[in-house]
């Protein structure tokens, strides 16, 4: 009989935690405001009339908001407990998007994206700062992946039913949105606050809200931090590239069609849930971290100009496996490094500002792509723009991520001591 253990490294048994559990389960949320929504991007264009450029702002402004309370849900949780924040994170998240069903607006729309992003800022850095405080070291990389492994199976299922919805009514995928609501009332009702896991004694003396804001940001004038948290920028970056304008080579660049494109973002969350559940493995066996990141970011950034420079289905399918794999190990180590690095009493705080930097990633990635896709257009077709812009920025991103990996992980991680600020 295979064992958990022989699936996911030695550390394979916490997957019989109940609170892990319940975690994975409300993790299962946030990706659907991305996935879910990328293979029909071209598809709202007419209904919503906007155009082929502008219509990447609803991934924009979903991961806006992450970039500016990220950090305020963070020192919330550190200072007041983790579960309040993480229910109304999954209510504000379902209900925004149940909404978005009744627009014909594009500004309307717009305005719901930001809203959901509001609740998805309470989701992700409150889940993985739980998991920082359940489990340290590998198992805290096993918990990692297993966190991006149920993200990549979450993306692989919703974005096939949206992909299929569509057909039908250009709105009707919004409707899966009503999967969180009742996820919260499980939340609500079982997981038990992860935050008591810290010891009695440092409960007791846990720092106020202010103190927990005013001192976090000194922290990150440490380089090997500060590069785990711009790590998470440039996996971000790549990953909002693929979700942003795959669609769009798929239709325009290849022929295809809004259901190839959803299938082909499911291989990519596949691919990336399969890798991620390595990350316990891959953690603890190797002992200098700059080979596994170095070549992840080969691996991820090629993926990207593998897809731009795509003439079939087979070319794309390959370049989203390649950006799934560096996709689901990267994020998983880079927020292991961070938890390493992070003194517990700021946890929350610091693990929200590596999802700010995603975030900004994310945020940033349609605009400054965006930018470039136009200029280009003024010398060349579209389809060539479109190409040459993705695989320009994937060429970068190889660049920038082994040049953070080598700041990050030259050294053992070890954690910031307190008394240095």
């Amino acid at each position: 009989m295979i064992s958990l253990k022989n699936l996911l490294g030695s550390e394979g048994n916490i997957l019989s935690d109940r609170s892990l559990q319940l975690l994975l389960l409300a993790n299962m949320v946030y990706p659907m405001g991305t996935t879910m929504i990328s293979p029909i991007l071209e598809s709202l264009i007419l209904p919503l009339s906007t155009t082929p450029a502008a219509v990447g702002l609803l991934v924009t402004a979903f991961f806006a908001p992450l970039m500016i309370l990220s950090p305020v849900a963070g020192g919330l949780t550190d200072a007041y407990g983790r579960k309040p924040i993480l229910v109304v994170g999954l209510l504000t998240f379902g209900i925004s998007g149940l909404l978005m069903t009744l627009s014909t607006s594009f500004l309307l729309t717009l305005s719901l994206r930001f809203l959901q992003g509001v609740g998805g800022a309470c989701i992700l850095p409150v889940i993985v700062a739980s998991l920082g405080d359940l489990y340290t070291g590998s198992a805290s990389a096993t918990a990692q992946g297993l966190r991006s492994t149920s993200h990549g199976l979450s993306g692989a299922l919703f974005p096939i039913f949206s992909g299929f919805l569509v057909l039908i009514a250009w709105n009707y995928p919004f409707l899966l949105y009503a999967v969180p609501l009742p996820i919260a009332l499980i939340i609500y009702l079982f997981l038990e606050e992860p935050s008591a896991s810290v010891s009695q004694n440092q409960s007791q003396n846990r720092i106020s809200f202010r103190t927990i804001m005013k001192k976090a940001p000194a922290l990150l004038l440490y380089p090997r931090l500060s590069a785990a948290v711009l790590g998470m920028f440039i996996t971000s970056f790549v990953f909002t590239a693929y979700v942003t304008y795959s669609s769009l080579i798929i239709v325009f660049g290849i022929g295809g069609s809004a259901g190839q494109a959803g299938i082909l973002v499911s291989l990519f969350s596949g691919a990336s849930a399969i890798a991620a559940s390595q990350s316990g493995r891959v953690y603890s066996y190797f002992s200098n971290l700059t080979y596994p990141f170095s070549i992840l970011s080969v691996v991820i950034g090629g993926g990207l100009m593998l897809v731009a420079l795509a003439q079939s289905l087979i070319h794309m399918a390959v370049g989203a496996f390649c950006i799934g794999v560096g996709f689901g190990l990267l994020f998983s180590l880079w927020r292991v490094l961070i938890i390493e690095f992070t003194p517990e009493a700021f946890r929350g705080v610091l693990i929200s500002f590596g999802e700010t930097a995603k975030g900004a990633g994310a945020t940033l990635a349609p605009v400054i792509m965006g930018v470039v896709f136009i200029i280009l257009q003024s010398y060349y077709e579209l389809v060539f723009a479109l190409r040459l812009t993705n695989a320009l920025f994937g060429f970068l991103a190889i660049i920038v991520s082994i040049y953070l990996s080598f700041i990050a992980v030259s050294k053992t991680p070890e954690r910031i001591s307190m008394t240095d600020f």
